[in-house]
């Protein structure tokens, strides 16, 4: 290696500074003044974008939008090069079926319409409509975006309400979110309508669904002239073209099916004052043979015209009662809870109750030939009712008439209850049916229901949430005592945790690991192992391979710390009853792997706790029988599965 002087390297250090190494002390002249370099500024990044319609309005052969357009920092969009709209507008029948989808892109001379740019991300958009008059009434969207600029699309921006707008009264939005849930997060795998994510919003950002849904499918078929194949009323009563182009139904249609939903119980989807407009293709999803020259129908409509509807059909028909019938019935008597208390001598529970008519007048039970009510109670124990009365899981109901009290009050005495313990908690009500003749002549019941298990049972949910759905209450099971007084809560009387004997059993002859105690039941039957093997249909909340809308059922935060630790029952005879702690019960009933079970088990979970009944026998109607009451396990699953995170989780 050459050895090279510190001279040398000072040297060839300055002459590359551009200075002399060796001067005079003195400092240099001063250089000619430059040109200010030019402030330097960020280039605008969008990686969202939100429109908003101002104005718009239909002309001869064309519809008009005014919009703006700004990114996620409220920065106007000055480059926008595409922009998508699709506009509806009645046709001379009064109902929506001329549509047009049309995208203006810049730089392609052959893209419909003009785009012009007003300034601070201020666009008018001139698109095409052959149809459209200055008299046209309509609706549609506009949607901005996902051009060569890098800005993403926004979400469909509904036109505005104005006296062009073609406004929807016929049902509203929350009836769709109420049994679907919430359409911001829905995505191209939602299970019951894969196109909930085609939802619009308004200026507000507040999301729109049925005026959405309409601009495609519309109020005619599109082999009618509409757009989409299947129309909104087709949509909505549950028929639609398969494949192979024969209308089946499909969706809605199982309403009339499922347990207690009412296809014919208008309210669950309409507005209570429906204001109807008669049209073949919606009255032809029900009445699929409307149509039919050979069919034998007191009017022959196999030649007639949506404007021929109007001139019969200018309100709701007697056919359609909208469930006024079974209303009455429920309504017809009021029951309520007195007291659930123990006989002065602690060997029986007696249930005091009294009823009014809808006119708030004392009526006598014992005296009435309608209504078949009869009062139920039992023990509590962790929350659970505890269910050996009657039978085995059963509650116990009393076997003889009321004895009559003051004021028009009546007690019920429950024989078959388990001995007293102090301090104990107790739950009973009435239940049973309210005769009444249904809209087709036959004769139909509605439920009576009433208790006090809402004071007395630990819940995270609201059973009132059932009838969304359910909207007969639980009619066709349970139906004397599912009712509309408690909804899904009045199915705890039974579906308890201690319920150890639910008899029911699997294809091939077994048991199952199937809980009958309401929780593991429920999501067993709406998301879990038990829908999947018997091939139920899904909720209307699940988004494949999303989470589930937990707040369909749900009210408020879920804590785990809250759940009583009452072992759930599981078992066929008294010989194989086995027990599964209350939280690995119900999130095993979606977490079915091993590796999930494992994990539980790790929390002091347990899926096989060691049972057997107490000492005594429990004397029943069918005779004596074990009465199983396993000592409460607690898990340590809220350490780690806190409120925030179960919620991060699940979307409730």
């Amino acid at each position: 290696m050459k050895l090279m002087s510190k001279c040398r390297v000072a040297l060839l250090v300055a002459t590359a500074l551009g200075m002399s190494a060796c001067n005079d002390g003195k400092d240099g002249n001063d250089g000619l003044p430059g040109e200010p370099g030019a402030p330097w500024v960020p280039p605008v990044v969008t990686t969202s974008a939100v429109a908003k319609v101002m104005e718009w309005q239909y002309a001869e052969g064309v519809v008009n939008v005014e919009f703006s357009v700004e990114n996620q920092d409220g920065v106007p969009v000055e480059d926008l090069d595409k922009v998508q709209l699709m506009s509806t507008i009645k046709n001379e029948a009064g109902l929506l079926a001329d549509t047009v989808d049309v995208t203006w892109v810049a730089g392609d001379d052959n893209a419909p319409g003009t785009l012009t740019h007003a300034g601070e991300g201020i666009y008018n958009l001139s698109m095409p409509h052959e149809a459209a008059t200055s008299e046209s009434i309509g609706t549609g969207y506009i949607r901005p975006g996902n051009g060569e600029n890098g800005m993403p699309r926004t979400k469909r921006v509904m036109f505005t309400k104005n006296d062009s707008y073609a406004q929807v009264s016929t049902t509203d939005d929350a009836k769709c979110v109420a049994c679907h849930g919430e359409f911001e997060d829905a995505t191209g795998n939602a299970t019951w309508g894969w196109h909930q994510h085609h939802h619009a919003i308004d200026n507000d950002q507040e999301v729109i669904i049925v005026e959405a849904c309409l601009v495609c499918h519309t109020q005619t078929e599109q082999k009618d002239g509409g757009w989409a194949e299947n129309t909104m009323a087709m949509l909505g009563h549950g028929y639609k073209y398969d494949d192979d182009g024969v209308i089946q139904a499909s969706g809605h249609a199982s309403l009339s099916t499922s347990y207690s939903m009412d296809k014919y119980r208008c309210s669950t989807c309409h507005v209570d004052d429906v204001v109807f407009t008669a049209s073949l293709n919606g009255c032809a999803t029900c009445h699929a043979d409307l149509q039919d020259a050979d069919k034998d129908l007191t009017v022959n409509h196999s030649n007639f015209t949506d404007l021929d509807c109007a001139t019969c059909h200018n309100s709701f028909q007697h056919e359609h009662e909208n469930g006024a019938n079974r209303d009455e019935a429920l309504n017809r008597y009021n029951f309520e809870i007195i007291s659930v208390v123990r006989s002065e001598d602690k060997a029986t529970i007696e249930v005091t109750t009294k009823a009014t008519d809808s006119e708030g007048k004392v009526v006598d039970i014992n005296a009435l030939t309608d209504a078949s009510p009869n009062g139920w109670a039992t023990v509590m124990r962790n929350g659970e009712a505890m269910l050996p009365g009657r039978d085995e899981g059963h509650v116990a109901r009393a076997k003889t008439a009321p004895i009559a009290g003051e004021n028009g009050e009546v007690t019920y005495i429950i024989t078959h209850a388990l001995p007293y313990v102090e301090g104990e908690v107790l739950v009973g009500g009435v239940d049973g049916r309210i005769s009444y003749t249904h809209r087709w002549g036959y004769p139909a019941n509605a439920p009576i229901s009433v208790s006090n298990i809402k004071d007395v049972r630990r819940t995270s949910s609201d059973g009132m949430k059932c009838l969304t759905c359910h909207t007969e209450g639980l009619d066709g099971h349970g139906s004397a005592r599912g009712g509309f007084d408690l909804g899904g809560d009045a199915c705890t009387q039974c579906h308890s945790a201690y319920n150890w004997a639910p008899g029911k059993t699997q294809d091939d002859g077994t048991i199952g690991d199937y809980a009958m105690a309401w929780g593991p039941f429920v999501h067993n039957m709406h998301f879990g192992a038990y829908k999947q093997d018997r091939g139920l249909n899904d909720m209307p909340t699940t988004d494949r391979n999303m989470p589930v809308d937990c707040q369909a059922c749900h009210t408020g935060m879920i804590d785990l710390e809250d759940v009583a630790p009452a072992v759930v029952l599981n078992g066929m005879d008294e010989s194989s009853v086995y027990g599964i702690t209350a939280i690995s019960a119900n999130c095993a009933t979606c977490h079915t792997g091993d590796a999930a079970k494992n994990h539980m088990i790790q929390q002091g979970g347990d899926f096989n706790v060691a049972i057997t009944p107490e000492a005594d026998m429990h004397t029943g109607e069918s005779g004596d029988f074990a009465v199983f009451d396993p000592a409460p396990i607690t898990e340590s699953c809220s350490v780690c599965h806190s409120p925030a995170r179960l919620a991060e989780a699940h979307n409730y």
